[in-house]
């Protein structure tokens, strides 16, 4: 049944003038069509077969989530190592974010869009993200991020307490608030790496928690040099840099990909269940 017919069908067993609502015994007039026994259990069928494949896909994806998760530990901890032809890459080294992330302190022409960050989709479209723009009508101030910068929030989101750090994936230059702090990184590749790094909320916490200093209602303080101060073990050699960045590019984009297939059999079923009530 759909809502409209239901709203029909319901109407001559209201009463009143004030807020409408059903009594058990009104509810129990009411007459919906349904379909034969025979053709309930082969829609019950299908549904089910429907469902299991979500399942599935929901399981592939969660398992890929959790093998990138692993496979970036394993890269930071050098339980995995990679070889340059014959030869190990050169040793990775301790460095402060400052001697790799450098603040441009770029601001806004007036052309660019204003864009939000998202601890699922990194730098999205603040319309597209939040449904409205809410930055203020005077953007001059706001920071210029080019594509391949990081930019850190410094704010709570979710799971993410002191704020998430995100690499824009973006293509062309877009704006974010004056509170972010915006750095472009000494690679793209690099920056790539840290993005992955940074998704996990344990790394995030355990880098900010020493720096930032949380005030009332949750505010935070750290300025963008604090931020830049403490240090990464990170690949120092271009070359691994950029392997690393295709192998962890790949899985992304097979995790994409398996996201789509599952929002698409989602909307599938959504789709059917909409049609057989109609």
């Amino acid at each position: 049944m759909s809502r409209s017919d239901y709203y029909k069908k319901s109407e001559k067993y209201i009463g009143g003038t004030g807020q409408k609502e059903f009594s058990e015994k009104q509810l129990l007039k009411l007459k919906i069509n349904f379909p034969a026994l025979e053709e309930q259990h082969k829609i019950s069928e299908f549904l089910l077969l429907v469902d299991k494949k979500i399942e599935l896909m929901e399981k592939k994806y969660d398992s890929l989530k959790l093998y990138k998760k692993c496979l970036v530990q394993q890269i930071f901890s050098q339980e995995i190592r990679f070889k340059n032809s014959e030869n190990m890459f050169n040793d990775w080294k301790n460095r402060k974010l400052s001697d790799f992330l450098f603040e441009h302190k770029l601001k806004s022409t007036g052309n660019e869009e204003v864009y939000s960050v998202s601890v699922h989709k990194g730098l999205v479209n603040q319309i597209e993200h939040l449904g409205r723009d809410f930055s203020s009508k005077n953007t001059s101030k706001y920071n210029l991020v080019k594509p391949g910068d990081i930019v850190y929030t410094k704010s709570p989101t979710g799971e993410f307490p002191l704020g998430i750090i995100k690499q824009s994936q973006i293509n062309k230059d877009v704006i974010v608030s004056p509170l972010y702090g915006v750095f472009s990184p000494e690679t793209f590749d690099l920056g790539y790496i840290l993005n992955e790094y940074f998704e996990s909320e344990v790394n995030t916490y355990n880098y900010l928690h020493p720096i930032v200093q949380k005030g009332a209602k949750n505010t935070m303080n750290i300025s963008n040099k604090t931020f830049l101060s403490k240090t990464l073990f990170v690949p120092t050699d271009k070359n691994e840099q950029k392997l690393i960045h295709t192998i962890l590019a790949k899985i992304n984009k097979k995790i994409d990909s398996v996201e789509q297939q599952l929002e698409k059999i989602k909307e599938f079923k959504g789709y059917l269940l909409q049609q057989m009530f109609v």
